[in-house]
């Protein structure tokens, strides 16, 4: 990396915050952003041809408390991490000098940061801890601080964001955390406050997808917000449609903005925000499903549980997929959520060249259709014209259909 120190938003005065952690400033330009850790891996990296021990043992032995926060659920071991580098050692190597414009990407974060204060005067703002893990996690939260997987950032681009989004996270005094619904608002919440303060939305195909498919992600939320499941909503999908990870906080932030949209006092609608005390009267006072959980009270059972169900059509549909690319060389392969799609299995099915620029398959396929494509890795995956980042792409059809796509660039190759 060339960052190989420990970097400062301001000097280390720090004051001891309500959360008793020494490390923990009240004042905005005094947070601390911690890099040291970065540089460790880099060291051990170094070290993986010519070691007989796992150099990963010493990474994770001398880390900081960030990096401790990082092991359970993530790193796990030194064993799953060496694992992991050598099997995904030229991905690493992309993101080494991801940290090369961080001073920068700093003074978005301060300025951020000094957002919060002024919506909400009691915000206290942890260290943020930047380490390297398996690409299986691009933040989480500790006692210590927020930490940031390196591996998980292709720029810093929507760095600034996602700090913001977890700083939220130390504000929130939530009371009877559980069901779908309360744990909608407080991860939509995040987002919404976060985005106010920085600028920046960190989950853009959660909303794209919602977004486009309002009215009935509106209905089923509605039947299922009391449960303490959050499947297909929170941390995980089912694969019964073409939905993303996480789109409860679509769902959470739409709460959330028509609440603070509602509110006179905008300063104190964040603190309520942040001291959610009963999640169905907050619903209530938003409005937002209300003509939604209408709908719900004069649908059948059948209906319900289709809407809550979901799933492939029974039928089968010929889909012909046309995709252009922007080298002569590029072979294309497209994966999936179903069996005819190789179950995500990234070079297994490839199109066939038509001619130089373009590449085509016809797939016998349920509906929806769910699928990426790429050049064989995952590394190679494809960002598509006119389609913001790389979401999973869709296909809804009730008959044999034939659909286009342009490959704008590639993962691997993007300037």
């Amino acid at each position: 990396m060339h960052l190989r120190l420990i970097c400062l938003f301001g000097f280390l005065a720090l004051s001891t915050s309500i959360f008793c952690q020494f490390n923990y400033s009240t004042d905005p330009l005094n947070a601390q952003f911690v890099t040291e850790d970065v540089d460790r891996f880099w060291e051990a990296f170094a070290k993986l041809d010519n070691s007989k021990e796992n150099p990963f043992k010493e990474y994770i032995e001398r880390g900081t408390p960030g990096l401790k926060g990082f092991i359970k659920y993530r790193i796990e071991s030194p064993k799953a991490l060496l694992k992991m580098v050598k099997s995904r050692k030229d991905a690493y190597l992309a993101r080494k000098d991801v940290l090369r414009n961080l001073e920068g990407t700093k003074k978005r974060v301060q300025a951020a940061y000094t957002a919060m204060k002024y919506w909400y005067a009691d915000a206290v703002f942890p260290p943020v801890y930047i380490v390297v893990g398996r690409f299986n996690s691009g933040g989480t939260v500790s006692d210590d601080g927020i930490i940031l997987g390196a591996e998980m950032m292709e720029n810093l681009d929507g760095l600034p964001g996602l700090v913001a989004h977890e700083l939220i996270h130390y504000q929130q005094k939530i009371e009877n955390r559980g069901n779908l619904l309360t744990n909608a608002i407080v991860e939509g919440s995040a987002d919404f406050i976060g985005e106010l303060i920085s600028g920046d939305h960190i989950n853009q195909n959660a909303f794209h997808y919602g977004e486009t498919n309002l009215e009935e992600l509106c209905k089923e939320f509605v039947l299922l917000m009391d449960q303490d499941d959050n499947q297909d909503w929170l941390y995980g999908t089912s694969g019964k449609d073409g939905r993303p990870n996480d789109l409860g906080y679509w769902m959470g932030y739409k709460i959330t903005a028509a609440y603070f949209e509602k509110q006179a006092d905008k300063k104190q609608a964040i603190h309520d925000i942040l001291h959610l005390k009963d999640a169905k009267a907050f619903l209530k006072e938003s409005g937002f499903l209300a003509p939604y959980i209408a709908a719900v009270e004069q649908m059948t059972e059948e209906e319900k549980k289709k809407l809550i169900e979901g799933g492939l059509s029974e039928e089968k549909y010929a889909i012909t997929f046309t995709v252009r690319v922007p080298g002569k060389e590029d072979e294309v392969y497209i994966t999936g959520h179903q069996k005819e799609l190789k179950q995500w299995t990234p070079n297994k099915l490839k199109l066939n060249k038509v001619s130089d620029y373009e590449r085509s398959i016809t797939l016998e396929l349920h509906s929806p259709a769910v699928f990426k494509f790429t050049r064989g890795t995952w590394d190679s995956e494809a960002l598509i014209d006119g389609v913001k980042g790389m979401p999973n792409l869709s296909v809804k059809t009730e008959e044999d259909k034939t659909v286009e796509y342009t490959v704008s660039a590639w993962k691997d190759r993007k300037k």
